[in-house]
């Protein structure tokens, strides 16, 4: 369906169907099918690393895809581990061991561990990109967020707001995360290089789930009455509607202009992709009613799959080149959604859809 709107001869139009994008062509792969759940998987190369309940608390395993069917507890102590994230050959991770969560790094081919924090409040959320580990921490009674710099082991606490901020992420000299100051979720971000701070987006709606690779960082938006895709581009300070179907898109993760998400469009939540360059919206995989956050490192997808009625983790490996309306595929929904127009954008929403599976665990949260 198409809604047209008409003002003084000029027509600003958006599409609304619910269509989605042509299947991304590659091969999709069982990663794990085990007692308990699986959740929030996240890749680097050919790791695969996840934080895991079959032992009824929640542990960190990974899976090697060079060695074949070999998975490996990494973290399997007797009080939870969580919140994996990977760059390269490292591994950062929140552990419960001391009875308050501290930020531990793991070297996946050495199996080296070392622990980065020691404070006695809670520190979780960590991400990481080469040398650099950012994480949420507790230990000013509200919510910070700190960055440790592996090769002159110094802890720098970055932000000093007295709200809370949250989910941080960082790529290459960029940190970013979600900034409760002005009463609201908004997103801000941190030049690791100039020390300087600055807000990316400030709408009275909330915005959430920031990620960063490159120039680009993404973000769940709920602007438009439900959660949509949205993008800034670092260079030109330009943002950028990536996805605003009327159902709800979320869990947003980036890699070589490739961004992937949740989405609720379809029979419950599956994994789309879309393709910065060229404009091109798709599917990962739609064999399941239940697919939820979603990771990517180049041409490799994975995601925790509740076909088997467990979440389990699944693989997606892309093939071939991407694409694009140069070999016939379909582009985002609106087909200009994600271009630059002296009109701007105009979103259409007439519904409001939120059929997203909330993972069942015990996950310890902030």
């Amino acid at each position: 369906m198409l809604i047209a709107l008409v003002f003084s001869g000029i027509v600003l139009a958006a599409s609304v169907s619910s269509a989605a994008g042509a299947a991304l062509e590659g091969t999709e792969t069982e990663i794990i099918s085990e007692y308990g759940n699986q959740f929030f998987p996240v890749i680097t190369g050919d790791y695969i690393v996840w934080q895991d309940e079959r032992k009824e608390n929640f542990d960190i395993y990974m899976y090697d895809l060079s060695a074949g069917r070999t998975e490996v507890p990494i973290f399997s102590g007797s009080r939870d581990e969580i919140d994996p994230a990977v760059s390269g050959t490292r591994l950062v991770v929140a552990d419960d061991r001391r009875k308050n969560f501290d930020i531990y790094l793991y070297d996946l081919e050495s199996g080296k561990e070392t622990q980065i924090t020691t404070d006695s409040k809670d520190q979780t959320e960590p991400a990481i990109w080469e040398n650099t580990i950012v994480w949420t921490d507790r230990r000013n009674q509200h919510l910070d967020i700190y960055m440790y710099d592996l090769e002159s082991e110094t802890e720098t606490r970055v932000t000093t707001s007295t709200a809370d901020q949250t989910q941080p992420d960082v790529g290459e000299n960029i940190i970013v995360w979600t900034d409760t100051r002005n009463g609201n979720d908004d997103i801000y971000m941190y030049d690791i290089s100039t020390g300087k701070e600055s807000s990316v987006v400030t709408d009275t709606a909330d915005q959430s789930k920031p990620a960063v690779d490159g120039d680009y960082i993404v973000w769940e938006d709920r602007r438009n009455g439900n959660l949509d895709i949205y993008m800034y581009e670092i260079s030109t300070g330009k943002e950028i509607a990536v996805s605003t179907h009327s159902s709800a898109q979320k869990d947003p993760a980036i890699s070589e202009g490739k961004i992937v998400w949740t989405d609720s469009r379809g029979d419950g939540t599956n994994i789309y992709i879309y393709d910065i360059s060229s404009e091109t919206l798709k599917t990962v995989s739609t064999a399941s009613a239940y697919q939820s956050n979603p990771a990517i490192d180049g041409n490799k997808i994975v995601w925790q799959d509740k076909r088997s009625g467990s979440m389990d983790i699944y693989l997606f490996t892309e093939e071939g080149p991407v694409g694009g309306e140069a070999s016939g595929e379909e582009t985002s929904e609106s087909g200009n959604e994600a271009k630059e127009s002296p009109l701007g954008s105009f979103i259409a929403a007439t519904s409001v859809t939120m059929a997203y599976f909330i993972a069942a665990g015990r996950r310890k949260k902030n």
